[in-house]
């Protein structure tokens, strides 16, 4: 007799067509002139070639990476697309920046001399509006408002609001007239001040350019109001035994939960280093269907403990599928819970487990991480 096989990791469902009616949804609000897709850490952990080749084909011809490495890898998917680099030159030089036609963002001023030594290059400039990361502090500004910076071109004079989830807040200055004021004495450049919140909320920030990531993929980073997004990601996690335990049994190490009275608990195979928060130790739930089952005991490396008692036996029983998040549980609302930020979950899980894409188009091949067998 041949016994039946189980899925043996979590799998993230990512669905492109998600991904594209998001880009239509900024697209219509965004009034500026050019909207960028950021695709830093492999597209937030979604993958670079199927979002940039998703992108692409809706138009978008401006992307946003962390790193030459990683810019070159889009240059290679987007060869007619203007492709930044938000860590500039560190790590590689103008003239390899040249070469391979990407846009360092330069951050300092020692960047920017170095940039001007190697002759004619096409380049972002960050300033500090407030972040306190990179980019040149008011007193930089003024020294290089006293520059020639020829041979340099400037692609766009840009800026990062403190804040992602409230762009304009009424307790500090507002960071559209900060960067105005910043600018004002050098020489006349696009402007990009827009990330995915105040695409949204605050029309003043569209500018010229727009820089959008956590909206694209459906993330939601302003807590004060829902946006009109579709979670583009879901992560659900196969269960791999369900025993009755009696009460006063533990679960987890160094008797992290002690079962009050008799329970029926499902071991999923899912773990912190599948990018589940440890922090979700006897917090939090996943998701049968519509029917809850808290997390008990704590997050281990592979495996996580939850109470299915009362839950339809045949929901839960070994080989069925646990969400994490998605349909049922929002992405948002479990990183709240662990009291992380969207993205970082969204980033950590990518990571971790298993990526299946799915897409109206199936004529467009697309790498994954998993075998065709699972549901």
């Amino acid at each position: 007799m041949t016994a039946t096989a189980y899925a043996d990791t979590p799998v993230m469902d990512i669905d492109l067509d998600r991904l594209a009616d998001n880009w239509r949804t900024v697209r219509g609000r965004y009034t500026g002139r050019d909207l960028g897709a950021v695709v830093k850490c492999d597209a937030y952990g979604l993958g670079l070639e199927p979002v940039v080749k998703t992108l692409s084909a809706l138009g978008c011809r401006q992307y946003w990476a962390l790193g030459y490495d990683e810019a070159c890898r889009v240059r290679a998917l987007a060869p007619a697309a203007e492709v930044f680099i938000l860590n500039g030159l560190r790590g590689v030089s103008a003239r390899d920046c040249r070469i391979q036609r990407l846009i360092p963002v330069l951050n300092d001023l020692d960047e920017i001399a170095q940039a001007r030594g190697e002759g004619a290059l096409t380049v972002a400039i960050a300033l500090d509006t407030g972040l306190g990361r990179l980019g040149l502090r008011p007193e930089a500004v003024e020294r290089l408002a006293a520059q020639d910076l020829a041979p340099l071109r400037v692609r766009a004079w840009i800026t990062q609001p403190a804040s992602f989830s409230m762009p304009e807040s009424p307790d500090r200055q507002s960071p559209h007239d900060r960067f105005l004021a910043l600018i004002a004495p050098l020489p006349a450049a696009p402007r990009s001040l827009a990330i995915s919140a105040s695409v949204f909320a605050c029309p003043g920030h569209h500018l010229d350019m727009a820089r959008v990531g956590s909206a694209l993929y459906g993330v939601d980073t302003t807590p004060a109001r829902t946006l009109p997004l579709n979670p583009v990601a879901s992560v659900r996690a196969p269960v791999l035994r369900v025993a009755d335990l009696p009460a006063g049994a533990e679960i987890g190490y160094d008797q992290q939960f002690r079962c009050p009275v008799p329970m029926r608990i499902a071991t999923l195979c899912i773990g912190y280093a599948h990018g589940l928060p440890y922090a979700l130790m006897n917090r939090g739930a996943v998701y049968f269907g519509p029917h809850r089952a808290p997390i008990v005991g704590g997050i281990s490396m592979g495996l996580t403990s939850v109470d299915v008692s009362g839950l339809p036996p045949g929901l839960t029983a070994p080989g069925q599928w646990a969400e994490i998040f998605g349909e049922q549980q929002r992405l948002e609302t479990l990183a709240a819970i662990a009291g992380l930020p969207a993205n970082a979950l969204l980033s950590a899980t990518a990571a971790g487990c298993g990526r299946r894409y799915h897409a109206l188009h199936p004529d467009q091949p697309l790498a994954s991480r998993l075998s065709e067998s699972l549901p």
